[in-house]
């Protein structure tokens, strides 16, 4: 205990007297994970949120066309810009200027043609007999209505699918309206029975939308909820630099060599040092997550939605930090000298800060993607995060991380203590 004790405070006192280094642990993680959600902010909100531009040309002025534009301007998906005049020749170069994101020219006498083609159509159900006096040749030309649709080259498929989505439901409402018209009609010429308007039609398919957890129990993600998890985790981890070189000074100094000719055993210093750099990365994890929650309104951001989930997001914490130190002491052991400490911590830590989701997140990589990204320590920290804020979930949902976790942390000290006492018996 006296010797984990004095290893605690040398390693303290050593990171206090260095306090500009101390303090970059904790400014450029604070930086970088304003930047990252300031710049990502936009691509985790929601279609609700962000309007998609749309400007129409309606050369129909009737029920078809009408029912477009009525339809895309009530719609919350859409900001919707109408003009007077214009052809599809005029709006296709407006667009490939950039003026405008995406174009819509509704074509003259679509709704004659559409009306044209369902009499056509519905004639041709009914007997010969009725409809002898009809020539079908006349009712159609079999030509379909047109909707001229320009897309910028730069939109996003998933917005251009949006559009058309949009576009195919009010045509087919549009048919539907005409479809009875043309019933109402034909009822009244050969039966003379007068059908009555119909009233508002109501959905026959009604969408039951829902969150999978209740809504006050779950949170909405954004680029906070993502971002403020992912950066802190990459800064807990990359501790891994200054304490491998620590050890690695240490080493090349003789002070490790005087520490091992100590009565006792070595695995209390090492405990010591990893105490230090674990208390580092937990007051790394409370700051990110106080900017998450206070700062990150002030700067128009979404709040970090933290919950009434301490316990497990507590003991997530402690673990992922004493996992990044473990690391740390692995890497310190291996290495044999600062440069391949520094260069081989930083590039790994990267490495597993991509592939665990960090930067892109794993539901938008492909699947080879995701299967690789199930070997990050990373990974399995984000996940437990995102199980808690996102979820609400209990220790017993992030249960399988922390295992995870606590594996790769214990696995870390045994390879570092393995090594080094191999390498202590070659010397």
């Amino acid at each position: 205990m006296i010797k984990f004790t004095a290893s605690v405070k040398k390693e303290f006192l050593l990171l206090v007297r260095d306090m500009a280094g101390l303090s970059m642990l904790f400014i450029m993680p604070i930086a970088l994970v304003i930047i990252m959600a300031l710049l990502q902010d936009s691509s985790f909100k929601v279609l609700e949120e962000k309007k998609i531009p749309v400007v129409i040309i309606n050369n129909d002025q009737a029920i078809f066309g009408n029912n477009i534009v009525e339809g895309l301007g009530k719609s919350k998906f859409f900001e919707v810009t109408t003009l007077n005049s214009g052809d599809s020749a005029m709006l296709k170069k407006e667009v490939a200027s950039g003026k405008y994101m995406i174009g819509i020219v509704v074509l003259k006498e679509a709704s004659q043609s559409i009306q044209r083609n369902l009499n056509k159509d519905i004639y041709r159900q009914f007997p010969e007999e009725i409809t002898e006096s009809v020539s079908l040749d006349t009712l159609g030309s079999g030509i379909p209505a047109k909707v001229n649709v320009f897309f910028d080259p730069v939109l996003k498929n998933s917005f251009k699918q949006s559009v058309l989505s949009a576009l195919r439901e009010y045509s087919s409402g549009v048919e539907a309206q005409i479809i009875y018209q043309t019933y109402a009609s034909l009822f009244k010429e050969l039966l003379g029975i007068e059908m009555k308007k119909p009233g508002k039609r109501s959905r026959l398919v009604e969408f039951n939308e829902q969150l999978a957890a209740p809504l006050k129990e779950a949170a909405i993600p954004n680029s906070t909820q993502h971002n403020v998890p992912a950066w802190t985790l990459f800064a807990m981890f990359f501790i891994v630099i200054p304490l491998s070189s620590s050890m690695i000074s240490e080493r090349e100094s003789g002070v490790m060599l005087r520490l091992k000719t100590m009565p006792g055993a070595i695995l209390p210093s090492l405990l010591g040092k990893v105490a230090v750099f674990f208390s580092i990365g937990l007051l790394q994890a409370f700051v990110m997550l106080l900017i998450g929650e206070h700062l990150f309104p002030l700067l128009h951001l979404p709040k970090l939605n933290i919950g009434n989930q301490w316990l497990p997001l507590l003991l997530l914490t402690v673990l992922v930090s004493a996992t990044a130190s473990g690391y740390g002491i692995l890497i310190g052991s291996v290495a044999s000298s600062q440069k391949q400490a520094s260069i081989f911590g930083s590039i790994s830590v990267v490495i597993m800060a991509a592939v665990g989701g960090l930067w892109v997140p794993v539901f938008m990589m492909t699947d080879l993607m995701k299967a690789i990204s199930k070997l990050s320590p990373l990974n399995w920290a984000l996940d437990g995060y995102a199980s808690i804020l996102l979820r609400h979930s209990g220790i017993g949902g992030i249960l399988s991380d922390l295992l995870l976790l606590s594996g790769f942390f214990m696995t870390s000290l045994a390879g570092a203590y393995i090594y080094s006492n191999h390498h202590d018996r070659k010397l």
